[in-house]
């Protein structure tokens, strides 16, 4: 059997470590186990900055629950009668809305830790 080389330039000649032109089976694996450990920290990585938006999204939200009726009481007390009651009428729906986000975000948090 033909002894196989590298083209020239390969972007595979990385792989053959010992510079013997041939990529063994234990080269092969090591290369392999480098790249699920690369692929791994890209997945912690990447949940770990979904976790973080996901925690600002909360924040904001909550906050939006606090400020709501800040923002009922400033239009009424700058006289704006009709903005107030616009602001009112749609204010049960927010706070059901939002509630409801924040119930499911902590469910799935409570639902993670207790599935660790």
């Amino acid at each position: 059997m033909a002894k196989k080389t590298f083209q020239e330039n390969s972007k595979f000649q990385h792989l053959d470590e010992d510079n013997d032109g041939i990529v063994s089976d234990d080269e092969l694996s090591r290369a392999e186990r480098a790249m699920e450990l690369a692929n791994r920290e890209i997945e912690v990585a990447n949940r770990d900055a979904k976790e973080d938006q996901i925690r600002w999204m909360m924040w904001w939200a909550l906050g939006g629950l606090v400020c709501y009726p800040m923002g009922i009481f400033l239009t009424s007390l700058f006289g704006l009668e009709v903005a107030a009651k616009l602001i009112a009428d749609i204010a049960g729906t927010y706070f059901v809305a939002v509630a409801g986000l924040v119930s499911v975000f902590m469910s799935a948090q409570a639902y993670t830790k207790n599935k660790e």
